[in-house]
């Protein structure tokens, strides 16, 4: 993995304790989609608990961990970024576009954690060449399930934020796993999400319980403003979801407007966290 450096941060923190409040860096990225993916047709049953059997810091630069979450046999990596101080910290889990580097959202991930949020990358890797919504969802589950249990997190206050085919992870993950975490999850933040992977993403997002934030674009290329109706749909599947187009932005929001979403997704995380 390839990480920026961050502060040291060693904490001693309770899951029920209330977080503190804290306060960027940008990277110019051009993420090209890779087209290989499987697109797996869930049915209607609840999937397994998913629960990491390990957790590992590999290293450690200033607030910066290099981490590997276990799950059983498998391994998952990924980078957390703390903010400074004791923690406990409302945690924000970045889930990145189909075949992209995890890096590309490195200036999302460290404004996040200067403005008070832990936020978490995750190494998502193909599987015989394949990507899949459902194991990347169970990925993403198992890092929750380690990175909440540690210390420095609140883990009342744990958000979900996907971008394209990493939205449609993020919303399958929310809405399949909210029944065994409604007191944990607070809100999924979809970037251009890729819902047309699915076949039945729509039916499963009453299911979440939390607030729910989609960002479109408007310019040529974005879902936002070529299929909007996508997006529309989702709004009124979710219970409770808005929909916030950015002008001019395409699908992979490289332009002037990223730092407004990047902003409003802060915004979204602190509006709707639990608060004592």
């Amino acid at each position: 993995l390839v990480m920026a450096s961050a502060v040291l941060l060693s904490v001693v923190s309770s899951c029920d304790a209330k977080p503190d409040q804290s306060s960027v860096s940008s990277v110019d990225i051009t993420v090209t989609e890779t087209t290989s993916e499987t697109a797996i047709i869930s049915d209607n049953s609840i999937p397994d608990k998913v629960v990491a059997t390990g957790f590992d810091v590999i290293d450690q630069e200033d607030n910066t961990k290099l981490i590997k979450v276990y799950v059983d046999e498998r391994e998952i990596d990924g980078v957390i970024y703390l903010p400074e101080g004791t923690g406990p910290f409302p945690v924000c889990f970045i889930s990145q576009g189909l075949g992209a580097p995890y890096y590309a959202y490195i200036d999302i991930a460290e404004e996040m954690a200067a403005n008070g949020i832990a936020a978490v990358l995750i190494d998502y890797e193909a599987e015989d060449g394949e990507y899949s919504y459902v194991t990347e969802a169970q990925d993403l589950m198992a890092m929750f399930d380690g990175v909440t249990s540690q210390p420095y997190i609140y883990c009342r206050n744990a958000f979900f934020w996907g971008h394209s085919f990493g939205g449609l992870v993020t919303a399958y993950a929310g809405c399949e796993y909210y029944s065994y975490y409604p007191e944990k999850f607070k809100g999924l933040i979809l970037l251009e999400p890729s819902f047309d992977f699915s076949d039945d993403i729509y039916d499963k997002m009453p299911a979440f319980g939390g607030k729910v934030l989609i960002f479109g674009g408007t310019a040529g290329g974005s879902i936002g403003g070529g299929s909007p109706e996508k997006l529309e749909k989702a709004q009124k599947a979710f219970k409770d979801a808005n929909i916030r187009y950015i002008e001019g932005e395409d699908h992979y929001f490289n332009g002037a407007g990223r730092d407004t979403m990047i902003q409003a997704s802060i915004d979204f995380i602190k509006n709707n966290m639990e608060k004592g």
